[in-house]
Protein backbone atom coordinates (compact mmCIF):
# COMPACT_ATOMS: atom_id res chain seq x y z
CA UNK A 1 0.00 0.00 0.00
CA UNK A 2 2.39 2.38 0.68
CA UNK A 3 4.54 1.76 -2.28
CA UNK A 4 1.01 2.42 -4.35
CA UNK A 5 1.05 5.66 -2.53
CA UNK A 6 4.68 6.79 -3.17
CA UNK A 7 4.05 6.06 -6.60
CA UNK A 8 0.75 8.14 -6.93
CA UNK A 9 2.45 10.64 -5.03
CA UNK A 10 5.79 10.83 -7.83
CA UNK A 11 3.51 10.55 -10.71
CA UNK A 12 1.69 13.71 -9.36
CA UNK A 13 4.41 15.78 -8.80
CA UNK A 14 6.11 15.16 -12.28
CA UNK A 15 2.78 16.19 -13.85
CA UNK A 16 2.85 19.27 -12.17
CA UNK A 17 6.61 19.52 -12.36
CA UNK A 18 5.99 19.47 -16.64
CA UNK A 19 5.22 23.07 -16.48
CA UNK A 20 7.34 26.17 -17.11
CA UNK A 21 7.48 28.93 -14.66
CA UNK A 22 5.81 32.23 -15.68
CA UNK A 23 9.77 34.43 -16.91
CA UNK A 24 9.52 38.16 -15.36
CA UNK A 25 11.23 41.36 -16.07
CA UNK A 26 11.35 44.61 -14.24
CA UNK A 27 10.11 47.36 -16.62
CA UNK A 28 10.18 50.83 -14.31
CA UNK A 29 9.21 52.15 -10.83
CA UNK A 30 6.87 54.99 -10.71
CA UNK A 31 6.05 57.14 -6.98
CA UNK A 32 2.38 57.12 -6.82
CA UNK A 33 2.57 59.11 -3.63
CA UNK A 34 4.87 61.59 -1.32
CA UNK A 35 3.65 62.63 2.06
CA UNK A 36 5.88 63.94 5.00
CA UNK A 37 5.66 59.99 6.70
CA UNK A 38 6.08 57.57 3.93
CA UNK A 39 6.79 57.82 -0.24
CA UNK A 40 5.23 55.35 -2.27
CA UNK A 41 6.33 53.33 -5.31
CA UNK A 42 4.94 50.68 -7.92
CA UNK A 43 7.30 48.28 -9.08
CA UNK A 44 6.30 47.07 -12.95
CA UNK A 45 6.57 44.05 -14.22
CA UNK A 46 6.01 41.82 -17.42
CA UNK A 47 5.20 38.46 -16.46
CA UNK A 48 5.12 36.09 -19.62
CA UNK A 49 4.17 33.04 -19.63
CA UNK A 50 5.46 29.93 -22.15
CA UNK A 51 2.81 27.08 -21.86
CA UNK A 52 0.20 26.44 -23.66
CA UNK A 53 -2.00 26.27 -20.88
CA UNK A 54 -3.04 29.75 -18.92
CA UNK A 55 -1.02 30.45 -15.26
CA UNK A 56 -2.81 32.10 -12.74
CA UNK A 57 -0.70 33.97 -10.12
CA UNK A 58 -1.39 33.55 -6.48
CA UNK A 59 0.97 36.17 -4.58
CA UNK A 60 3.91 37.86 -4.65
CA UNK A 61 5.95 38.02 -1.12
CA UNK A 62 9.16 40.53 -1.12
CA UNK A 63 11.71 42.15 0.98
CA UNK A 64 12.90 45.96 -0.05
CA UNK A 65 15.79 47.48 0.58
CA UNK A 66 18.25 50.88 0.46
CA UNK A 67 21.40 51.51 1.85
CA UNK A 68 21.72 47.98 3.01
CA UNK A 69 18.78 47.81 5.08
CA UNK A 70 15.38 46.45 4.90
CA UNK A 71 12.93 49.21 4.34
CA UNK A 72 9.86 47.09 3.33
CA UNK A 73 8.33 43.65 3.35
CA UNK A 74 5.06 42.50 2.14
CA UNK A 75 2.80 40.24 0.78
CA UNK A 76 0.66 41.25 -2.46
CA UNK A 77 -1.94 39.16 -4.88
CA UNK A 78 -1.92 39.71 -8.45
CA UNK A 79 -5.66 38.48 -9.04
CA UNK A 80 -4.05 37.65 -12.72
CA UNK A 81 -3.72 34.84 -14.78
CA UNK A 82 -1.49 35.08 -17.84
CA UNK A 83 -3.09 33.35 -20.83
CA UNK A 84 -1.43 31.57 -22.37
CA UNK A 85 1.95 32.19 -24.98
CA UNK A 86 1.23 35.70 -23.70
CA UNK A 87 2.94 38.54 -21.20
CA UNK A 88 0.81 40.67 -18.93
CA UNK A 89 1.81 43.54 -16.92
CA UNK A 90 1.64 43.61 -13.23
CA UNK A 91 2.43 45.78 -10.37
CA UNK A 92 3.93 45.45 -6.45
CA UNK A 93 3.32 48.33 -4.24
CA UNK A 94 6.77 49.64 -1.86
CA UNK A 95 6.19 51.82 1.05
CA UNK A 96 9.50 53.57 2.05
CA UNK A 97 9.54 55.48 5.37
CA UNK A 98 11.11 59.09 4.66
CA UNK A 99 13.33 58.57 8.05
CA UNK A 100 15.11 55.35 6.36
CA UNK A 101 15.77 58.16 2.95
CA UNK A 102 18.06 60.71 2.57
CA UNK A 103 16.86 64.40 2.19
CA UNK A 104 14.48 65.40 -1.04
CA UNK A 105 16.74 66.11 -3.91
CA UNK A 106 19.09 63.25 -3.16
CA UNK A 107 19.80 59.54 -4.58
CA UNK A 108 19.06 56.43 -3.15
CA UNK A 109 19.22 52.74 -4.68
CA UNK A 110 16.49 50.69 -3.73
CA UNK A 111 16.50 46.70 -4.49
CA UNK A 112 13.54 44.87 -4.41
CA UNK A 113 13.84 40.22 -4.07
CA UNK A 114 11.45 37.88 -3.66
CA UNK A 115 9.26 35.22 -5.18
CA UNK A 116 5.74 34.87 -7.26
CA UNK A 117 4.30 31.64 -6.71
CA UNK A 118 1.84 30.48 -9.42
CA UNK A 119 -1.17 27.55 -10.11
CA UNK A 120 -0.01 25.26 -12.88
CA UNK A 121 -2.84 24.35 -14.66
CA UNK A 122 -3.59 21.33 -13.44
CA UNK A 123 -6.18 19.85 -10.74
CA UNK A 124 -3.26 17.51 -9.11
CA UNK A 125 -0.85 20.38 -9.04
CA UNK A 126 -3.54 22.62 -7.21
CA UNK A 127 -4.42 19.75 -4.92
CA UNK A 128 -0.87 19.17 -3.81
CA UNK A 129 -0.36 23.37 -3.50
CA UNK A 130 -3.38 23.42 -1.06
CA UNK A 131 -2.24 20.37 0.74
CA UNK A 132 1.22 22.07 1.54
CA UNK A 133 2.91 19.11 -0.44
CA UNK A 134 4.79 21.77 -3.14
CA UNK A 135 4.80 25.01 -3.76
CA UNK A 136 5.61 26.46 -7.62
CA UNK A 137 7.41 29.52 -7.43
CA UNK A 138 9.75 32.01 -9.79
CA UNK A 139 12.14 34.99 -8.21
CA UNK A 140 11.17 38.58 -8.75
CA UNK A 141 14.13 40.93 -8.71
CA UNK A 142 14.45 44.80 -9.16
CA UNK A 143 16.72 47.49 -8.72
CA UNK A 144 16.83 51.14 -9.42
CA UNK A 145 17.91 54.67 -8.34
CA UNK A 146 15.44 56.73 -6.75
CA UNK A 147 15.46 60.47 -6.66
CA UNK A 148 13.62 61.24 -3.16
CA UNK A 149 10.77 63.26 -4.09
CA UNK A 150 9.27 66.47 -2.66
CA UNK A 151 6.37 66.43 -0.15
CA UNK A 152 3.11 66.40 -1.99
Amino acid sequence: MLRILSFLLCICVLEGCGVRAPTVRFTGAEVTQSTTEAIALNAEFDISNTNDEPLRLDYYEYTVSAGNHTVYQGISVPNLTIPRWATISSSIPIVIRRDRLPEIGEQVAWKLSGSLSYYPPSAIAETLMNLGIWKPKTTVHAREDLEVPRIN
